[in-house]
Order: C-alpha cells, then sequence, then structure tokens
C-alpha cells in the first residue's frame, strides 16, 4: 500500500497524546500503510507546528522524500496561508505525491490545484485517525478517493454522526453518535464540475491572492469549524457573495455542522441565508459529510463532482476527471 508521512503545517503535534499517536500509526498500518511522522510535526511557537521556515522545509521534505507517497496533515489549525509561496507545488504535482488534510489544510489543497491543476483531498488528517472508535464511513471513504479513477463512484450519506470532543475523555470513549441529519436538496438541479473549496474560513484567505481558485463553473466546498457563531457564518458567505463568487459557481455543497454549532442556529437559518445570497439556479446540497464532524469523507479538490438534487432523490458522485 502507501507510505504516508505525517507533517503539521498549521498546529503542532506537540500536545498530542502519545496514546493517540500509537492508535493513529495502527489504524493506518491495519489498512497496509507505513506511516512516518516529520520531526518538525512536533516543533511549537504558539502552538502552531514551528516557524514558516521550519513548516515549509517539512512540507517540502515530504515531496522529495522517495520514501513518501501520501502527505497526510496531523490536523488543521491556523496559518497554512503563511506557507503558500514557500511550498514547491510544481514539484509536488511532478512527483504525484498525494496531499491529504482538512480545516486549514484547505488553503494549500486549493493553492495546490489553483497553481498546477493536481488533485489532492480533502479528508481525514491523522488526528483523525487517532480516534480508537474510527468511524467505518471515514475508513471506507479513505479508500475509496485514494483508489478513485475517471469512473464515477457514488458517495453515500452515513447513517450517524457526531461531534463531541473524544479526545478529551478518558480512553478517548465514547463517542456520542447520533442520527446524520439527511441530505438535503436548499436548491434542486444536476449539475458536474471540478470540486475546490472546504473551509469557508481558510478559502477566504486566498480571496485576492494567485492562490484562489477559479471559481467558474465549480463545486464549491463550504464546511465551517467547531463551534461556528451564526453571523460570522453570515459574515464569510457575505463575503464571498461580495467577490462575486456565487454567480459564478455551478453547484455548492454546504458540510455539515457540529452540534454545538447547529444549537445556536434557527431551524430556518440556513435556507434564509442561502436564499439571501446564492442564486435559485445554482443546485446546492446541504449537510453534507465533509466538515468538523464525523464520519468526514475524502473528496478529490480539482477532482469532479456530479449532483442530482430534487426533493425525493439525492445522488452525488465523485471522480478524477
Amino acid at each position: 500500500m502507501a507510505k504516508i508521512t505525517i507533517v503539521a503545517p498549521a498546529n503542532t503535534m506537540r500536545n498530542l497524546d502519545t496514546k493517540m499517536i500509537n492508535i493513529g500509526i495502527k489504524n493506518l498500518s491495519n489498512l497496509g500503510h507505513t506511516i512516518s511522522i516529520n520531526k518538525e510535526s512536533f516543533f511549537d511557537i504558539d502552538n502552531i507546528g514551528g516557524t514558516i521556515t521550519q513548516r515549509a522545509s517539512s512540507v517540502n521534505s515530504a515531496i522529495l522524500n522517495k520514501n513518501t507517497d501520501i502527505i497526510m496533515a496531523a490536523f488543521g489549525g491556523y496559518n497554512c496561508n503563511d506557507l503558500i509561496e514557500h511550498i514547491d507545488f510544481v514539484e509536488l504535482y511532478r512527483t504525484k505525491k498525494s496531499l491529504i488534510g482538512y480545516s486549514d489544510i484547505t488553503t494549500l489543497l486549493n493553492a495546490y490545484y489553483t497553481i498546477t491543476g493536481g488533485i489532492s483531498f480533502h479528508g481525514p488528517g491523522f488526528g483523525t485517525f487517532c480516534d480508537p472508535n474510527l468511524p467505518k464511513d471515514t475508513i471506507n471513504g479513505f479508500i475509496k478517493a485514494l483508489n478513485l479513477k475517471n469512473s464515477e463512484e457514488r458517495i453515500i450519506q452515513p447513517n450517524v454522526t457526531a461531534s463531541d470532543l473524544w479526545f478529551l475523555k478518558n480512553d478517548f470513549t465514547p463517542r456520542e453518535w447520533k442520527p446524520h441529519p439527511k441530505w438535503r436538496a436548499i436548491n434542486e438541479g444536476e449539475t458536474k464540475g471540478t470540486l475546490i473549496g472546504g473551509n469557508i474560513e481558510s478559502l477566504l484567505n486566498l480571496i485576492g491572492t494567485k492562490y484562489c481558485p477559479d471559481f467558474n463553473n465549480k463545486v464549491l466546498l463550504l464546511e465551517s469549524s467547531f463551534n461556528t457563531n451564526p453571523n460570522q457564518f453570515r459574515m464569510w458567505v457575505s463575503h464571498l457573495q461580495a467577490c462575486g463568487v456565487f454567480n459564478k459557481i455551478s453547484g455548492l455543497l454546504i458540510g455539515n455542522f457540529t452540534e454545538c454549532s447547529i444549537k445556536k442556529f434557527s431551524d430556518s437559518y440556513l435556507d434564509i441565508l442561502i436564499s439571501e445570497f446564492v442564486p435559485r439556479t445554482i443546485p446546492i446540497l446541504a449537510n453534507f459529510s465533509s466538515s468538523h464532524t464525523d464520519p468526514i469523507l475524502t473528496v478529490p479538490i480539482g477532482g469532479v463532482i456530479h449532483m442530482k438534487l430534487s426533493d425525493n432523490k439525492i445522488e452525488i458522485y465523485m471522480s478524477l476527471t
């Protein structure tokens, strides 16, 4: 299988419990992968994984490492945008290595696509695999995405979801699983396009830079972090609208919100928000399972998403081209 190198381009791994690290290595090893962790991942400057030079060097060394097939972020956090001018995206594309992560890693995934047209993956980081109760949907989605070809693969909604702080519990358990909110169409329709986006806060860091993707005819994924304030989310969506983004895209996937975020939202919050900022002609799916909740499904940034949305039928497919 693959040789995976763990890097920390955002928050440090220094505070990650040794027991958790061993669980993460075991979970990935059980899938047949070989794991190595770059030493810079444990550097710590105010909870960031080192200086700009140290973090960029760690990622670039993984790109150049002949014993690396997949570069996996430890987790997200903040300040990946520090690195976009210092990472050798062209060499990453040339070596055909896969880059995977979510949250603040959104910045790197989209910058990579913008500069090279290469495909990376919005999906679980190493921290996700440190869960001893790692959900099968996360595992299966990870495997499916890494084996993705040009033919379409259907993405299936998980039955349950959780967003509890499992890593703060004794023995990291039990998880607080609840029924997964149904994937639902806010705007109906069918569309097919290249997938861009991820975490909305991190994506906004690319606006106005040469690393920002072209939004024309793209399917845009937007998800938000733990404990999102509804007024903040509205502010971010309003910013994208002011930049003309929603008049350019062909489809929109809105990630499943964490439970603590949902408690702050009214039942009609999302529908009203979307009606104010996004044209009704744009097909929109809500509660998509590639966000800060578990399970997290892996999807290809720079790959293709095909959506068929109606009141009585939701079909989502992904492919490399």
